[in-house]
Order: structure tokens, then C-alpha cells, then sequence
């Protein structure tokens, strides 16, 4: 006999992502910026990761997601509806990137797929706040941080659950706005979109040298 009480749940779900196919959650950056710092959100489809040029030598990419996703590596549609049917432990996760700091150079460095990139500026004491808020996580766990050689990047528990009323885009979201940034719509399908000034860009591997890359993945 079918379960109706999860069934209800899952058509109500799929008719909720059906509406909200069509939003995007629309980011202004702060301004006036006295000192600045380049600020990067990658789109990988339906979830988006932040990069940050801490310093001119430090670049760190940061995500968020599902730990039996990322990490325990159990995916597909199944999964997936599970996932956003209830709360389940969620990943921190981040990577150190290579050679400049430009996107076209990040496309062998990136275990996920960079379909555009929004490009922003925000003050650096902000960004570099907000990095060492990100790592401190990581350096606050006991268990050596589970590195994802498929996504290239290391994992550690987040202490807030995954759903999806707080997936992967909220989060870049929300560290959007300890930057100072403003949001306007939801984020939850992903689609984010950049009010000026910002731009978004297409990447393309073969602008970038291949001597600008680097074999270190040390965050």
C-alpha cells in the first residue's frame, strides 16, 4: 500500500521546486569599498561554491552540501529527494586554488562543473574575516578533515542540517551577506544573478596557461 503521507510530501515538494523554477535570488554588492578583494560565486548548475582572494597567494574555495553526497558518495535522484525531504548532516568543505586568480584557471582544479561565474569586490577585512571564520571550523574538529579526491575538496561536519529550506545556495548566501552584500528572492534552486556592479563571465580552460596551475592541494 502506498505511504500517502510521503507521497502528499513529495508531490508538494515537486510542485514547490516547479514554482520556484523560475525565481533567482538577485545579489548587490556593497558599496563604497575602501580596500577591496576580489570575490567569486561559481555556478555548478543547481548549487553554487564561494571563492575568496584572501591574499594574493590565497585564494580558498568554500562549499557547503549533503555529507552522504559529498562524502559517503551516495548520489542520484533517489538520494537527492531524500535529501530535501528531511534534514540530514551536512559537509563543509574547501580547497586551496592555484595559479591566478581568475576563473578560467580554476576549470582542472574544480571537481564540479563551472557553468558561469559571478565576478564582485567587497572589503577585504570583511573577506579576510570571513575566511579565517570558514577555516576555524575546520581547525576546531578532532578528525582529520575527509578528503574528496573526485570533488578535490576537504570535508568536516557543519553543525547546521541540510534541507531544502538551507541547501548549498543558502549558505553561499548567507556568507555573501557577512560580506555586506544585499539579497533580494530565494536562492533555493540556485539561480543567483548579480545587480551592478558585478558581472557574470563564462570560463573557458584554454585562456589560462597551463604553467599557472599547480599539483598542491594544500588548503
Amino acid at each position: 500500500m502506498t505511504n500517502r503521507p510521503n507521497l502528499t510530501r513529495v508531490l508538494l515538494l515537486l510542485l514547490l521546486v516547479w514554482l520556484l523554477a523560475g525565481c533567482a535570488a538577485t545579489l548587490k554588492p556593497p558599496t563604497p569599498i575602501d580596500q577591496h578583494a576580489e570575490v567569486f560565486v561559481l555556478d555548478h548548475g543547481r548549487h553554487n561554491s564561494l571563492v575568496l582572494v584572501v591574499a594574493e597567494d590565497r585564494v580558498m574555495r568554500y562549499a557547503f552540501g549533503e555529507w552522504r553526497w559529498y562524502v559517503d558518495g551516495e548520489t542520484g535522484p533517489l538520494r537527492s529527494l531524500d535529501a530535501l525531504l528531511r534534514a540530514t548532516p551536512s559537509a563543509l568543505g574547501r580547497m586551496r586554488l592555484h595559479g591566478p586568480p581568475q576563473p578560467d584557471c580554476w576549470v582542472d582544479q574544480v571537481g564540479s562543473e563551472i557553468r558561469s561565474v559571478l565576478v564582485f569586490v567587497a572589503e577585504r577585512s570583511r573577506v579576510e574575516a570571513l575566511a579565517r571564520a570558514i577555516d576555524s571550523r575546520f581547525e576546531g574538529v578532532d578528525a582529520e578533515p575527509y578528503y574528496s579526491q573526485l570533488l578535490n575538496l576537504e570535508f568536516v561536519r557543519h553543525d547546521r542540517a541540510y534541507s531544502l529550506g538551507f541547501n548549498s545556495n543558502h549558505q553561499v548566501v548567507a556568507w555573501l551577506e557577512l560580506l555586506d552584500f544585499e539579497v533580494r528572492g530565494s536562492p533555493m534552486i540556485g539561480r543567483l544573478r548579480a545587480l551592478q556592479p558585478g558581472r557574470s563571465v563564462m570560463v573557458d580552460s584554454s585562456n589560462c596557461s597551463a604553467a599557472s596551475h599547480s599539483d598542491s592541494n594544500d588548503a
